[in-house]
This record gives C-alpha cells, sequence and structure tokens, in this order.
C-alpha cells in the first residue's frame, strides 16, 4: 500500500450525477481541496450514451434516457444553455392515441378496450391510493382480489396487465415487490415533463462535467473507508493499493452496489444504516435496441404496445431504422441471463407475429443492456419495497461514523427518487451540508 501525506477536505466516491453536483457545490468554496474518484473510465454513472454500436451520428442512452420533471426547479434546468440539443417530449411509457396495441396473436386492438383496460388499471391504482393501511402490503396484495375477480374478457384482462406492467417499468420492480403504503411518495408532484436530448443524456452530463472542469480521477475503484482513527481523519483504500486521507468523505454509489457490499466500512456501519441498505428496493431496468435495415413499421408511430408479457414497450425511432424495447423487474433479470441471440430471436418472433403481413428482416444491429451484471451498478434505480417509507430514505442519508455523508437518487428524502434530478439534488444536499461543517 502506498499513501500519502495529503489529505483532503472531502473525498466524493462515484462521479454520477450525485458526485457531480457535489462537487460543484464544493468548487463553490475555493480554499478547499477535493476529489471525485470513479471507479469507471468515464464520468455519468448510470447516465451513459453509446455512440460506437449504432454509430457516431446515432447515440444510444443505455441508461437515463429522461431528463423527468423538466422546469425551472430541476437543478439541471438551468444547464440547457450549454446543451446544443434541447426538446421536449412527453413520450415516455404513456397511453398515446397515435399508438397501437398488438394482443399476443398479432391482433390490433380496438380503441374501446384499451380505454376500458386503463380505466380499470386506474381504479385498481385508486383501491391503493385510499386504502388507509396500518400494516404495509405489496401493491400486488393491496389490489389482488379485485385483480383476481375480474374475469369478463381475457384480451382486456392482458391489456390490464400491460397497463399495471407500466408501474413495473416505471419503478424497475414487480407489483409484489412494492410497497403499498408508499407507492404514491416515489414522486414529489411535479407534473411529468421529460427533456429528451439526441446527442444522449450521457453525453450531456460530460458537458456538465466539463464545463465546471471537476477534479475526477477515473478507473479509481474504492474498496475499504477506515473512519477508526483517533486522528479523525478518513483512510480511503483503492484497488490499486493506494491509501488517501481526507477529513470527510461522501459515498454516492449506488444502492444496488451498497447492497452488494462493494466497499468495506471499518467500523462496520451502525445497525440504522445498513437497516435502510437492506430494505431499500432496487429497480431493474434494460433495453434491446434493434437496427433494421428499412423500417417496416409504421413511421408516424411514436410506441407500439404488445400484450406479450415479456417484451410490452417499443419505442419507435424510424429516422434510425431502430426499435427499442424496454424492460423491467424479473423480465429484465431474465434476459440478463438468456444467451442474447435467444433473445433476439423471441423478440423477432414477436415482432413477425404482429407485422405478419409484411416482410420484417433481420436486424443488422442489435445492443442489449444488462445493468444488474454491471458491478458498479448492481441494478437501474431505488424505489419503495415493502415496509420501507421516507424515513429509509432519511436514514440513507443520515451522516454516519462520524465523517461519512452519503447521496444519490435513493437517498433524496425531499424530492422524487430514482430519476438523474433526484440524485443531483442530493448531491447539492450534502455539499452544503459538508461545507457547514467544515466551517464551524
Amino acid at each position: 500500500m502506498t499513501s500519502t501525506d495529503e489529505i483532503f477536505d472531502i473525498v466524493i466516491v462515484g462521479c454520477g450525477p450525485a458526485g457531480i453536483a457535489a462537487a460543484i457545490g464544493l468548487q463553490a468554496v475555493s480554499q478547499l481541496k477535493f476529489i471525485v474518484l470513479e471507479a469507471r473510465n468515464r464520468v455519468g454513472g448510470r447516465v451513459s450514451t453509446d455512440t460506437t454500436t449504432f454509430g457516431i451520428n446515432t447515440p444510444i442512452d443505455l441508461g437515463a434516457q429522461w431528463l423527468h420533471h423538466y422546469r425551472p426547479e430541476n437543478p439541471l434546468y438551468k444547464y440547457h444553455a450549454i446543451s446544443e440539443d434541447i426538446s421536449i417530449n412527453n413520450l415516455f411509457i404513456s397511453h398515446s392515441l397515435t399508438s397501437p396495441f398488438f394482443d399476443i396473436d398479432g391482433t390490433r386492438i380496438s380503441s374501446d378496450k384499451v380505454y376500458k383496460a386503463e380505466a380499470l388499471s386506474k381504479q385498481l391504482c385508486k383501491i391503493v391510493e385510499e386504502s388507509a393501511l396500518s400494516i404495509d402490503k405489496s401493491l400486488f396484495d393491496a389490489i389482488k382480489s379485485e385483480y383476481m375477480n375480474y374475469d369478463n374478457d381475457p384480451q382486456i384482462k392482458r391489456l390490464l396487465d400491460l397497463f399495471l406492467g407500466i408501474i413495473e417499468q416505471y419503478e424497475g420492480s414487480n407489483l409484489d415487490q412494492l410497497s403499498a403504503k408508499s407507492f404514491f411518495k416515489s414522486d414529489n408532484g411535479f407534473p411529468e415533463c421529460n427533456l429528451s436530448l439526441p446527442n444522449g443524456f450521457g453525453t450531456f452530463i460530460e458537458k456538465v462535467v466539463q464545463h465546471h472542469q471537476l477534479p475526477v480521477e477515473l478507473n479509481c475503484i474504492v474498496t475499504r473507508i477506515d473512519t477508526s482513527s483517533s486522528d479523525s481523519i478518513v483512510r480511503i483504500y483503492t484497488k490499486d493499493e493506494r491509501i488517501l486521507l481526507s477529513k470527510y468523505i461522501l459515498i454516492t454509489i449506488s444502492i444496488g452496489c451498497l447492497k452488494a457490499n462493494s466497499i468495506e466500512f471499518i467500523p462496520s456501519l451502525p445497525e440504522w444504516k445498513q437497516n435502510a441498505i437492506d430494505i431499500m428496493g432496487t429497480g431493474l431496468a434494460n433495453k434491446i435496441f434493434l437496427q433494421f435495415p428499412f423500417v417496416f413499421w409504421d413511421p408516424t408511430w411514436p410506441l407500439i404496445y404488445s400484450t406479450s408479457p415479456r417484451f410490452r414497450f417499443f419505442i419507435c425511432r424510424p429516422n434510425d431504422c431502430i426499435l427499442q424495447i424496454k424492460l423491467a423487474a424479473r423480465t429484465a433479470i431474465e434476459i440478463e441471463q438468456k444467451d442474447d441471440k435467444e433473445t433476439i430471436d423471441e423478440v423477432m418472433a414477436l415482432l413477425r407475429t404482429i407485422f405478419s403481413d409484411r416482410d420484417v428482416p433481420e436486424p443488422t444491429k442489435f445492443l442489449i443492456t444488462k445493468w444488474h451484471q454491471d458491478e458498479f451498478s448492481r441494478g437501474a434505480y431505488s424505489n419503495f419495497a415493502v415496509n420501507t417509507d421516507n424515513q429509509t430514505l432519511i436514514d440513507l442519508a443520515r451522516e454516519c461514523n462520524g465523517r461519512i455523508h452519503w447521496a444519490g437518487e435513493h437517498t433524496n428524502h425531499d424530492g422524487s427518487i430514482g430519476c438523474v434530478d433526484s440524485a443531483f439534488e442530493s448531491g447539492q444536499r450534502e455539499a452544503k451540508k459538508i461545507i457547514q461543517r467544515i466551517k464551524l
């Protein structure tokens, strides 16, 4: 192990949106000495844009794709001025009058049935919203009796599953894993308005880092954090056998990595902190991108919906001849465990069922994300699992062991969770806390 006598005021672990926001906040105090340690060979964390698979002119967002809650209250709102390609898009996975719905046999479903199924799904959600639960239960358990009693029309039942699947897609977990008591607390009440970045969300985040010229060290994997020394100095151990010294440390790694014990803490984290990590929900969202030699679907369709239990949501990118399939929860896990060719064959069989009246070519290129296998993510984003609530977020955010601060979308107890702006807000929060502590 090699050590140095240099002592930082703060070391930030992780250069995702939370770490970036904290660094920007700390940078405002010129006398502070800090550094951001990032395990990957790039900044952004779960915000990453691929410009290799389909070419430089066809950027693909592998992780975060939409800047949600796009309005002045959003801390990322002001950065639109340094981006060259802003467009407002309310597409996300939501009902669209111009998007077709197809049944498992390829039949296009009538609008009347779509509306009925959507109304049923809203009724089920209302049951959850109006229920006064003294003991938490899963979303599925909360709606189970009403859901199971509906058997009037098998096609509408499959559509109902699709609409309930939108919740699973948004949260990254299945209904039987999500908290009924906390479900409607996962957002901050802002109306949904999504910012689409044609050059990629990851590209946007990189520009923010470049704009501020933040001190970031890439390819630096932190393995151990020791706060046991009597000199009140934190010792940060890295995989390449270095020891960094700091007065304070800010942990911004994902909830998935915290659950996986990616970093060893000496002494161990207090029981209340470890419990919050253990019980907090961790969602998974993956994507399949298929590029074809030509567009065989209607180029005016924003989305294609299918009642297939696995591949329900197709985002259409006709200008790039690309279909993007969104996967979540157990389906997303299953896809990571399968051979890629088997997955592509399964998707193509569904597309050829839907478009049985025309030539559906083989894809020329494809890409499948696997965020659970990613050692620096171990999933997508947090959600409220059964028996979690805002106190869980408060515990995840709460400083411990005297010197360890915490940020990340999973700690954003004063706003939404699971979004890029959630992470950014949490980084701003902790920067203010640390500055105040150092000034005392």
